[in-house]
């Protein structure tokens, strides 16, 4: 999963700019400025790169149906 997503000023600890990659651990945010390193979830990962999830999502109710 390569991605060029970069986020400017988003950094918590400098404010600095963040750049969202992956490795064989996993995804992460990592800040070009501080070295900040934040590890994502699966399903933030997911949301973040477009992927689809392997979580499967909650059924939702339409207006005027009842949940089983």
């Amino acid at each position: 999963m390569r991605s060029n997503l970069l986020y400017l000023k988003s950094c918590p600890r400098c404010t600095g700019d963040v750049h969202a990659d992956s490795d064989m651990h996993g995804t992460f945010l990592k800040c070009l400025q501080c070295g900040f390193s934040k590890d994502l979830s699966p399903e933030m990962a997911a949301r973040l790169f477009r992927t689809p999830s392997s979580v499967p999502s909650a059924p939702v109710a339409l207006p005027g149906q009842q949940a089983a």
